[in-house]
């Protein structure tokens, strides 16, 4: 009796720890894209020439003075922001060496999204601030020509 019990009491333990392990297993593995996912994020931050996509937004709102038929060019801004999204250049692959394969595919995937999030919120900053400056400059124009109007009309 006194075996049998202690035989499974063994038994048990074997089974707990044959079990447990693919846990830890996949906790190593979390931890790995965890380390990835934060050095992609902090990596595409610093990669980004947040000035040179700022300038590109601002030189994508004038794409609405284009001469185009119809409202076509009213399209041309949005196009040019989604554009700014979807160019994700690849990191360079130095920053690979020595990491496992789970690492630079969760590397590699953070990185584009987090590089193309970054690019189109610059971008979007430099449309809106270009819209801004020039809603106010034909407004001040605006203005001018109705003062001088004014002017004109009371000589």
């Amino acid at each position: 009796m006194k075996i049998s019990r202690v035989f499974d009491v063994l038994v048990f333990f074997m089974a707990v720890l044959t079990f447990s392990m693919p846990f830890v297993t996949f906790a190593q593995q979390n931890s790995i894209v965890v380390e990835a996912m934060g050095d992609a994020e902090t990596d595409a931050n610093k990669d980004v020439n947040k000035p040179l996509w700022f300038g590109t937004g601002c030189l994508i709102s004038g794409l609405v003075f284009l001469p185009l038929p119809g409202w076509y060019s009213c399209l041309l801004p949005p196009a040019g922001l989604a554009g700014t999204y979807f160019y994700q250049p690849n990191p360079p692959a130095g920053r690979f060496i020595g990491k496992s394969a789970e690492y630079v595919d969760a590397y590699i995937s953070t990185y584009k999204s987090k590089r193309g999030s970054v690019q189109a919120q610059w971008a979007s900053a430099g449309c809106l601030s270009t819209g801004v400056i020039t809603g106010v400059a034909i407004f001040a124009v605006g203005v001018g020509i109705g003062i001088g109007a004014v002017a004109a009309l009371e000589e």
